[in-house]
């Protein structure tokens, strides 16, 4: 494969990387809707698709090493920039869908918090009033009768 047919799959890899980022934050627009099943998902397919960049990755790094300096023309350079430029684009891109895609988590993890909380405070509450309640109403007593 050469140079070019190269970096454009890797861009599609890309492409692909940034639909998934994309239909995930789509998929869950509040806290509510992001659960543990669906975020595994999503990281699985992120997974296949950095793997799949990796292996275009070692081949690009081959096949430039192989280039020969005649097969450098400034027709491939050109086309080359253009889609590094293509690249770049599209990770400024993954970065923002990124940022949202981290708050949704944050912000599910502090909803988690707050309610494992507020569990904690009802059984503390609900102890203090069954200690006070119980010897006081005499139930005790009732249960030695």
């Amino acid at each position: 494969m050469d140079v070019l047919t190269l970096l454009k799959s890797k861009n599609k890899c890309l492409e692909r990387f940034l639909s998934l980022s994309q239909q995930f934050v789509a998929e869950t627009p509040s806290a509510d809707s992001l659960d543990m099943a669906t975020l595994s998902q999503f990281e699985a397919r992120r997974e296949a698709t950095l793997k799949a960049m990796d292996l275009f990755e070692r081949k690009l790094s081959e096949a430039v090493s192989l280039l020969t300096p005649i097969e450098k023309t400034p027709e491939l350079v050109a086309a080359v920039r253009a889609e590094l430029e293509r690249k770049e684009v599209l990770i400024h891109k993954i970065l923002e869908v990124d940022l949202k895609i981290i708050s949704k988590i944050e912000e599910t993890k502090n909803q988690i918090l707050r309610e494992i909380s507020s569990g904690k405070k009802n059984r503390e509450v609900l102890s203090r009033f069954k200690s006070h309640w119980v010897p006081a109403s005499g139930e005790g007593l009732d249960e030695t009768l």
